[in-house]
């Protein structure tokens, strides 16, 4: 199951393609995020920065990403760290709407806004 990838691929422009500079895929997405892979410093998660254990962490889990497991499904975290990368190398701001629980990921001058739903087995946008 990759809902999560398939959803994210959906929702990027050409832009978005350009700056990550991937083809519209998810093992092209995947890659160039483990690639790009950086510390989310600007990125404001639910109103405030995120604490310095958090940024490595959530560094250290895009490092470890096996991309030959999507089929397996990806288990997102309140404070995912996909959502957090693409928000600081994209720009953008993200909406996740998880079973009625908003989680928003802000960057400043953000040049557009994502929006993802999902519940306790499906993601979408």
């Amino acid at each position: 199951m990759t809902c999560f990838w398939d959803s994210i691929v959906k929702s990027l422009n050409q832009e978005d393609l350009k700056i990550l500079n991937i083809q519209k895929n998810n093992i092209s997405l995947i890659q160039s995020l483990k690639e790009k892979n950086i510390l989310c410093e600007n990125v404001l998660w639910q109103g405030s920065l995120m604490h310095k254990k958090l940024l490595e962490e959530n560094f250290d889990a895009i490092k470890d990403y096996n991309k030959d497991n999507i089929n397996s499904g990806h288990d997102c975290s309140t404070c995912e760290p996909f959502l957090c990368l693409i928000s600081e190398l994209l720009k953008i701001d993200i909406d996740h709407l998880y079973q009625n629980s908003l989680i928003q990921y802000r960057i400043v001058d953000s040049r557009k806004l994502l929006k993802f739903k999902s519940d306790s087995g499906h993601f979408y946008v």
